[in-house]
């Protein structure tokens, strides 16, 4: 024990009040306790001064106990059902907080799922525009190749020019065309 501990703490008769009903209340005993001091109020009341007054001179099992002790037992009841029903509640309250964090990631995958076929698709329509691009690009080409043909067909059929072609089809230099 320590220089600082109080074990118990007795009160002289002559400064203990004539309370009728609420002494009974303080019959079990009342501990404080703190890092510092232990103080411990115990049932002295009959061990203070038997003959102050006729309350104290009662066993405990008589008297006015009985309405007291129900007094306590009732109150003690009150407090355990509501201690139960804060159980409960708080119970309910992490049953409804898991349920709706439950409902969120359900919405995140089904986001992500989402999210992934829309990527899915916003890939596939980029390669079929790639495709598209590199199609129209080729046939850009072969129509401007086809239309150079089809001019230098033009040139070379035209009556114009009779000697752009040799006797083989081949299109004359101009060296036999001077001859």
């Amino acid at each position: 024990m320590q220089p600082t501990d109080v074990t118990e703490l007795y009160y002289p008769s002559q400064l203990i009040p004539n309370y009728t009903n609420y002494t009974a209340t303080f019959q079990s005993n009342i501990r404080i306790s703190s890092p510092l001091y232990h103080l411990q109020i115990g049932p002295p009341f009959q061990e203070l001064n038997p003959q102050t007054t006729n309350y104290f001179n009662c066993n405990y099992s008589t008297c006015d106990e009985p309405d007291d002790q129900q007094l306590l037992t009732l109150i003690n009841e009150r407090k355990e059902r509501r201690m139960i029903s804060n159980r409960e509640s708080a119970r309910r309250s992490r049953m409804r907080k898991q349920k709706h964090l439950d409902e969120l990631w359900a919405q995140v995958i089904c986001l992500r799922n989402e999210n992934h076929q829309l990527l899915n698709k916003l890939n596939h329509a980029s390669e079929i525009h790639d495709q598209a691009l590199q199609e129209n690009a080729q046939l850009k080409e072969e129509t401007s190749a086809l239309r150079q043909m089809v001019t230098n067909m033009q040139l070379m059929n035209s009556p114009n020019y009779p000697c752009l072609r040799d006797v083989d089809g081949e299109p004359c230099s101009g060296s036999s065309q001077n001859e």
